[in-house]
């Protein structure tokens, strides 16, 4: 309330009284209301823009310097690439337990447990940590399941990048070990690394996967890749799927000693 004063007729000074102020009628409020939510409405997406243009943003920073660490292992290594981590977060076929690009599987344990961040091929070089993750991902988080189950988080948890199965010639079944080729074998835009899939816990069961299981879209209904030639770029998620469904060799099929890419055995797996 405010103290109105009115002058008295008799000239012996005013005289205060109080007047409660008029209130809002409903229709009133009701058309603030309506602005307040038009005005959310129309800012909203444009928050959510510039929250995943800052996102793309560290995933470029992020993957360029995981691939500038690639490049510096494969200068010290006979320009093998490193391991892929194409393992389940488990033992080889020969019991051991391979260390990858991303982690060394601890055969003692499962779950986020099993995967040994610091026994990684790349720790030594970048240490790790945030390097490894979108910001925009949360990898704690629960997944429905993909078979009508309680919903579940994704074990391995350490990265929201997966590297391209490619790396090794994907080797459907899980029937070898054999060795990655090297990164001369690879063309410039041959892709290496990409957000994985983060609708499903089990895109990231390990730390690569096949291009047809799936790319993420967070960033506007699309992912990062990084390519051989230690570049990142956005790639939408109808142009991912579209190279999936190519027949030949591409930069996500491009395993270098197959003609079409693929698996040297059954080609082209489409994962689902």
């Amino acid at each position: 309330m405010k103290r109105i004063h009115q002058i008295r007729v008799d000239g012996r000074g005013p005289v205060g009284r109080w007047h409660r102020p008029q209130a809002f009628s409903l229709v009133e409020l009701l058309v603030v209301i309506g602005i307040i939510a038009i005005l959310a409405a129309l800012l909203l997406p444009v928050l959510n823009r510039a929250k995943s243009q800052s996102a793309k943003a560290v995933d470029n920073s992020n993957l360029r310097e995981v691939l500038t660490a690639i490049h510096i292992y494969t200068g010290d290594y006979h320009d093998l690439l490193t391991w892929p981590n194409w393992d389940y977060g488990s033992a080889m076929p020969d019991g051991s337990a391979r260390p990858g690009w991303l982690y060394a599987p601890n055969l003692s344990d499962n779950g986020t447990n099993a995967f040994i961040a610091q026994a990684g091929l790349l720790w030594d070089i970048l240490h790790g940590g945030k390097i490894f993750l979108c910001p925009a991902d949360r990898p704690d988080q629960s997944y429905p399941s993909a078979h009508g189950g309680p919903p579940t988080q994704r074990d391995q948890q350490l990265s929201s990048y997966i590297m391209n199965g490619a790396v090794i010639g994907f080797r459907s079944g899980y029937h070898s070990n054999a060795p990655a080729v090297k990164i001369s074998q690879m063309q410039p835009a041959d892709c290496i690394l990409f957000e994985g899939d983060d609708r499903f816990a089990f895109s990231f069961n390990d730390g690569s996967s096949w291009p047809s299981e799936g790319i993420s879209l967070r960033h506007q209904n699309g992912g990062m890749i990084a390519s051989a030639d230690g570049s990142s770029s956005y790639v939408r998620q109808p142009g991912w799927e579209s190279e999936v469904q190519y027949p030949g060799r591409n930069r996500l099929w491009c395993y270098p000693n197959a003609t079409n890419g693929g698996d040297p055995v059954y080609g082209h797996v489409i994962f689902r």
